[in-house]
């Protein structure tokens, strides 16, 4: 499924760990494989096995050695999951772990949490775990120690619509924090990131999926998961309006060319606003079933050509300065 199939390459029967998720003293009770990648008979050979506990050393070899990800098996896999989340709060609060460890663990456990709860299509277990995820993710990224492109680095860069929302999290509070929100505001426009795409779900993942271009019926029918979403989660009382509006609104432009309604201006809100920005700058940046990721020039050649008229001039201008800060 679209909503909740993972990396995992059945073909291989081993799923990549990124060497970020290997916390340094800490058992992570699964064993660890190193791939071979000019041997073709068994390229997956132990690396590891489950009790053992990583030290810094390890891993320092590792990247030596040009190595940035190892290995677990499939019948593991969902007890290295189950242990992210169990750990990740002893992680994030570990300040003998690097922040970019701490976010990967972060990004790691949300996309599993998220695509789970996406699978089960139950709204109310969405919002909660939603609020739950954006806590840690606006402790972590209002860090003093924080930096932006480090963090942007980790992120995986595929299209399901659980990777997708939580990148637009994530970008929606770096975002909104350097216009100057407050932690509050934060809290509530990283929730509505991870939201608002929820209206996706009820569309066909034939689709989503779909390698060439819709035709005008199909994106008819893609145009209205804002609506679906927003349709909803419009009676609840505990998402907010700027909230519901991060859902209704990612895809309105200023000069009234979006959807669902045709908006201009100062009819769309301002977290919509920031939505909107790093909702296509994260589509364009991603892997797409029709295409690869773009480079950053080519991707925001594209958004400059619609600053003022489709997107917030200053809140593009400001996310291309995080974007590109050394």
């Amino acid at each position: 499924m679209l909503i909740g199939q993972s990396t995992l390459s059945a073909e291989t029967g081993y799923h990549p760990i990124p060497l970020d998720l290997v916390i340094p003293s800490r058992s992570m009770g699964v064993a660890f494989y190193l791939k071979d990648e000019g041997y073709e008979g068994a390229p997956y050979r132990l690396y590891r096995g489950a009790d053992y506990r990583f030290v810094d050393a390890d891993l320092a070899k590792l990247r030596e050695d040009g190595v940035s990800k190892l290995y677990v098996s499939v019948s593991e896999h969902h007890q290295f999951q189950d242990h992210l989340r169990e750990n990740l709060s002893d992680v994030l609060n570990d300040e003998s772990v690097g922040v970019r460890a701490r976010f990967s663990s972060l990004n790691e456990v949300t996309r599993s949490v998220l695509s789970d709860a996406f699978s089960r299509r139950d709204d109310d277990e969405t919002v909660r775990i939603t609020n739950d995820l954006a806590r840690n993710t606006v402790s972590l990224i209002c860090r003093d120690d924080v930096v932006s492109k480090e963090l942007c680095s980790v992120l995986y860069h595929d299209y399901y619509t659980f990777t997708h929302s939580a990148n637009v999290s994530f970008y929606c509070v770096m975002l909104a924090k350097q216009l100057g929100a407050n932690e509050e505001d934060l809290h509530a426009i990283a929730t509505g990131g991870l939201l608002h795409d929820l209206g996706k779900l009820e569309v066909s993942e034939k689709l989503l999926l779909k390698p060439g271009k819709l035709t005008d019926s199909e994106f008819r029918v893609v145009k209205r998961h804002p609506t679906i979403g927003f349709a909803k989660l419009c009676e609840r009382e505990d998402l907010s309006f700027g909230q519901l509006m991060m859902v209704y609104q990612h895809h309105e432009r200023l000069d009234g060319s979006g959807y669902p309604v045709g908006c201009i201006d100062g009819e769309i809100h301002d977290w919509a606003r920031i939505c909107a920005v790093v909702d296509v700058f994260e589509a364009l940046s991603s892997n797409r079933p029709y295409r690869s990721q773009m480079s950053m020039s080519d991707v925001f050649s594209i958004m400059d050509r619609q600053s003022g008229s489709g997107f917030d001039e200053e809140m593009l201008r400001c996310w291309k300065a995080i974007i590109y800060k050394k």
